[in-house]
Parts: C-alpha cells; structure tokens; sequence
C-alpha cells in the first residue's frame, strides 16, 4: 500500500463564508504537497463568496527557492481574482522574526489583496471582526 504524504497546509472551511483558516503543518515541502496546497489556494478565488483567509504560519518551515518561485507564479496568474474575491489576508506569525520575514516578502512582492501580519488567533480574530464590519458598510453603500 502507498503511503499518503502529509499535506503542507490544512484548509479548514468550516466558517466559510466568509472565513477560510490555513494552518502550516510544519511538514517540508515537496512537489506533491505544494502543488496541492496551491490547488486548494486556487480553489479559493473561484468561490462565489468573498472572503478573509487567515494563515496560521506557527508551525511554518523554511521553504525553497523552487516553492517559493511556484507560489510567486500562482500569485501573478490569479491576481485579479485574488483581487476580487479576498477580503484580506491574514498572517498569524507568532514569533518577531516570522513577523519581519513575512514584511520584508510582502515589501519585495506585493499581496493581491489587503495583508494584516498579526502574532496571535486572537488578534487574528479581532482583525477579522473590523474587516467584516468595513465589508458590511461598503456592502451598504453600493444599495
């Protein structure tokens, strides 16, 4: 019997719409688990709902030139819906030197959509509320 390899990220829908919550799982990366983890990403900007997606990366691991390289192409050839479709995104990142990696990325390569670097679920959480609140007054006032 062939062994499944871990996933790289775990997609939890449960809150969805308008909420998508990504947890690292701290395993390597590797061409099978990447590619599927920017499957399921892609599935994200195809949903008919717009939504907030927060990324938990505590358990995040060193990724490779080549990953990061397949994660810059995803984000150019669906930037546009990106654009459209996410709210924000949210990056848990716990430690200072997570926080200051994650900066200086989105510094060099711009995020389609709204980025917030935060260093815990509950300020992730709070981030969530005041950007569905935004979402609901700009909802309001397009009516």
């Amino acid at each position: 019997m062939e062994q499944q390899e871990l996933p790289f990220g775990i997609y939890d829908y449960s809150e969805f719409p308008p909420l998508i919550q990504i947890e690292f799982t701290g395993v390597n990366a590797t061409d099978e688990n990447f590619v599927a983890y920017l499957e399921e990403m892609a599935k994200l900007s195809e949903q008919p709902k717009r939504y907030i997606s927060i990324v938990d990366t505590s358990k995040a691991t060193y990724l490779s030139a080549k990953y990061r390289i397949m994660q810059g192409k995803y984000l150019e050839e669906r930037k546009e819906k990106i654009a459209e479709k996410a709210i924000a995104a949210i990056f848990v990142a716990p430690s200072f030197l997570q926080r200051t990696v994650l900066k200086a990325i989105f510094i060099v390569k711009s995020y389609p959509s709204p980025v917030f670097i935060v260093a815990s679920k509950e300020e992730a959480q709070e981030k969530v509320k005041e950007l569905l609140e935004k979402e609901r007054q700009k909802e309001w006032q397009t009516i």
